[in-house]
């Protein structure tokens, strides 16, 4: 780790001083943020996304930009309500960062913070709900994320960042079936990415 952190000061400095533009290929959301002033996602070969650090990672529009921020993104269509339609049929409500007419492709975006895990379908306010079946379990320092197999599509499961308390009274594992809930302020809706035509 202080190597890491070492060469990364090193790379800062020298970057500066040059003055150059710096082509930098990395998985590590900690370079993005310490070196990066603009970021370009591919995807399949292709570009998904382009954009200034903070836009790209704080609304990601590809599923590789989404599970590099760490945030949940799903993939569907505005409905005549406002909502996503998901190709599954699930309804996704949030806010709209920008007009959404219906018809248009679309993507929901939300921290995994904001998610609430239930061994039941849940009652209450929360207008997203969506039952799945655990595929991983891991350690975030004090917290336990829990994720969902991959979306239809491709996109990353869905994750929710819960306690330790909450996790263990939830006895969640790989396999388990819970419900994820999300209150729809949590929720916000962009566009769907441009789509870049194959070479």
């Amino acid at each position: 780790m202080a190597a890491a952190a070492g060469i990364r000061s090193v790379l800062r400095s020298v970057v500066a001083r040059s003055g150059c533009a710096v082509v930098l290929t990395t998985h590590d959301l900690l370079d993005v943020f310490t070196l990066a002033d603009r970021v370009l996602v591919l995807e399949s070969g292709t570009i998904a996304e382009i954009g200034p650090v903070a836009d790209v990672l704080t609304a990601p529009r590809s599923r590789f930009g989404a599970r590099i921020a760490g945030v949940n993104l799903v993939n569907g269509t505005i409905g005549p309500d406002g909502s996503l339609r998901t190709q599954s049929g699930a309804h996704w409500y949030g806010t709209p960062v920008q007009d959404l007419p219906t018809g248009h492709e679309a993507i929901a975006v939300f921290p995994p913070t904001a998610v609430a895990v239930y061994p039941e379908p849940p009652h209450g306010s929360p207008r997203n709900i969506v039952g799945l079946t655990v595929a991983e379990v891991d350690t975030r320092g004090p917290t336990v994320l829990v994720r969902g197999h991959d979306q239809p599509g491709g996109a990353p499961g869905l994750a929710a960042c819960i306690t330790v308390d909450a996790a263990t009274e939830l006895r969640v594992a790989p396999g388990s079936r819970v419900w994820f809930s999300v209150k729809a302020q949590e929720v916000a809706l962009h566009p769907a990415p441009h789509q870049h035509a194959s070479s």
